[in-house]
C-alpha cells in the first residue's frame, strides 16, 4: 500500500471505478488497436498476474510466514485469476467459460471493494489489479475470442462453485480455517447458529446464479466479435 502514502485510498478508488468503465468501452469501441496490440496487452497482462502472485504469496511468507489456514488461495477471486494467468499464457478455451462467469465476481471487488467502503484503506494494488482484470475478461471474452455463453455452461460453472463451498465447510472445520469466507457470515451467524456455513454457501450460490445468469441472457446469442478484415 506504498502509493497511499502519497495518494488518498478514495481517489485510487474512485480512479479504478472510472477506469473500469472506460475499459469495458474502450474492449467495445477500440477493437482495431486491441486487436492490432493484442500480444503485447496479454504479455502485459501476465506481468501484472504474476506479479500480484508473488506479492501475495511470497510476501506473506517473508512478513508473517506460511500460514496454512490463510495463505492458501481457496478464494474464488484468488482461483479465478490462476486461471486468469493459465489463460493469459496460453490462450486456452477450455477456461473460457469458468473465466466468463467467475470473472464476472470481480466486479463486485471493483465497485464494492471487500466490504464497507471504509474497508477502503486496507486495500492494497493486488487486490485493485486482480479484480479490475477479472471484471474485464468476461467483455475481452465476447469480443477478443468469440466466446458465446451458454446455459448448460452456466449450470456447469454455478454447479462447480456449489460443490466447492459446500466440501469446504467441513474443510474449514476440520482444519480452522476460513476459505471461501464461510464461517460467520455477518447475520447467517445469528440467525443460524451453527448452521451459518450451509446457509450462506447454499444463499451465495443462488445469488451467484441469478448474477451469472444476468450475465448470460445479456451476451447469448449476440456477436460482438471484430469482423475480419479481408486483405
Amino acid at each position: 500500500m506504498f502509493y497511499f502514502d502519497f495518494i488518498n485510498p478514495y481517489i485510487i478508488y474512485t480512479f479504478v471505478v472510472l477506469f473500469s468503465a472506460f475499459t469495458i468501452y474502450a474492449i467495445f469501441n477500440y477493437k482495431v488497436f486491441i486487436n492490432k496490440h493484442m500480444n503485447i496487452i496479454l504479455i502485459f497482462v501476465s506481468i501484472l498476474l504474476v506479479y500480484t502472485q508473488l506479492a501475495r504469496y511470497v510476501g506473506a511468507i517473508f512478513r508473517d510466514g506460511f500460514i496454512f489456514t490463510e495463505n492458501l488461495p481457496f478464494y474464488m477471486c484468488r482461483l479465478s485469476v490462476l486461471v486468469l494467468l493459465f489463460y493469459t499464457l496460453t490462450r486456452s478455451k477450455k477456461v473460457h467459460s469458468f473465466l466468463f462467469y467467475w470473472g464476472a465476481l470481480g466486479i463486485f471487488g471493483v465497485i464494492y471493494p471487500n466490504g464497507p467502503i471504509d474497508n477502503i484503506v486496507n486495500l492494497t494494488e493486488t487486490f485493485y489489479i486482480d479484480h479490475f482484470l477479472l471484471a474485464m475478461v468476461p467483455f475481452f471474452l465476447i469480443v477478443y475470442e468469440r466466446y458465446y455463453p451458454s446455459k448448460k455452461d452456466l449450470f456447469i460453472i454455478t454447479g462447480i462453485m456449489a460443490f466447492i463451498l459446500y466440501v469446504f465447510i467441513p474443510i474449514n472445520i476440520w482444519i480452522g480455517s476460513d476459505y471461501f469466507y464461510l464461517k460467520d457470515q455477518s447475520v447467517f451467524g445469528l440467525l443460524f447458529p451453527g448452521q451459518s456455513s450451509f446457509v450462506f454457501a447454499t444463499a451465495h450460490y443462488l445469488v451467484v446464479f441469478i448474477f451469472f445468469g444476468i450475465y448470460y441472457n445479456i451476451f447469448k446469442n449476440k456477436n460482438f466479435a471484430m469482423k475480419q478484415v479481408k486483405k
